[in-house]
């Protein structure tokens, strides 16, 4: 089958590449939050904030949608139906469980209204992306995209996960982690990563509940580090830097090593995001009780 389309060879932008440089001026953003998710949330609110024109396509009313000129209601996790690629390289299938809430509709026929709309008003050349179905499309990225060539419904229907050209995980193994900069006498090391028990949807639009069991809502302390700074369990303290700072409770761990502290991504909607430079893995911030 002629699909009528040439793959470019070159990799797309990161997230960084595309804001850097002031050349955007226009911005789609799908099922995301870059005000939550990505680092220093000032730049980033700071670049939305400088484009002509945001559309977001989502079904949460985000810190993102908020900033948007028009916002697109996508259908909400459990009323997708498709695909998803996990972080450990499998396909698996969606099935929608839920119907639309009011105007929401699934976000392929948004993009796929979008564009057909887009390449009219830009008297393109024809595009092919009149699809019928979550199914027409897996199939021809299953043509055109090596690594998705065994991930068709013929093959995901049966309910098998199904790993990207045989590339799932092998075995496990610890990742280092580069730290850019230096650390004076005072300062800590701090990471974040996203969260287990924190609903990432409750957090998207800061509620109070994002996190009912309570188990992510305080940054980890070493007790030595704690002791040297007279903060005990519980302890609301003061985490700050270039970047800005934030207000949290502290838990006292030995989970940590002395000189380092960690904080649950989801934590207050992202608000760790402000402490990190660009795609930093580590910031390093100073440490005090409020």
């Amino acid at each position: 089958m002629d699909l009528g389309v040439q793959i470019e060879p070159q990799f797309g932008f990161t997230f960084e590449e595309m804001v850097a440089g002031g050349k955007l001026r226009a911005l789609v953003v799908m099922n995301d939050n870059p005000l939550m998710l990505a680092p220093d949330a000032a730049r980033v609110r700071a670049m939305l904030e400088s484009l002509d024109f945001i559309a977001v396509l989502d079904s949460l009313p985000t810190d993102t949608a908020k900033l948007a000129h028009a916002v697109l209601p996508d259908v909400a996790a459990w009323g997708k139906e498709g695909t998803t690629t996990s972080a450990d390289r499998r396909v698996l299938r969606l099935h929608e469980v839920t119907v639309p809430q009011g105007e929401g509709r699934q976000g392929w026929r948004i993009l796929a209204e979008l564009g057909s709309r887009l390449a009219k008003r830009l008297q393109t050349d024809e595009i092919r992306i009149n699809h019928q179905s979550p199914a027409e499309i897996m199939n021809e990225m299953a043509q055109i995209i090596p690594l998705y060539k065994d991930s068709t419904y013929v093959e995901m229907d049966s309910g098998a996960q199904q790993h990207l050209n045989g590339l799932g995980p092998k075995k496990a193994a610890r990742q280092a982690v580069p730290a850019a900069g230096s650390l004076n006498g005072d300062g800590f090391r701090l990471t974040a990563s996203r969260s287990l028990y924190t609903s990432y949807e409750g957090a998207a639009i800061h509620s109070a509940d994002a996190d009912r069991l309570h188990r992510e809502e305080s940054v980890n302390i070493n007790p030595e580090d704690a002791a040297a700074l007279s903060i005990a369990e519980n302890d609301t303290v003061i985490l700050r830097n270039g970047g800005g700072e934030m207000r949290i409770k502290a838990h006292l761990t030995p989970a940590v090593q002395p000189k380092a502290i960690h904080v649950p991504l989801y934590y207050d909607g992202g608000a760790v995001g402000v402490l990190f430079d660009g795609d930093s893995p580590v910031a390093f911030v100073e440490l005090s009780r409020a």
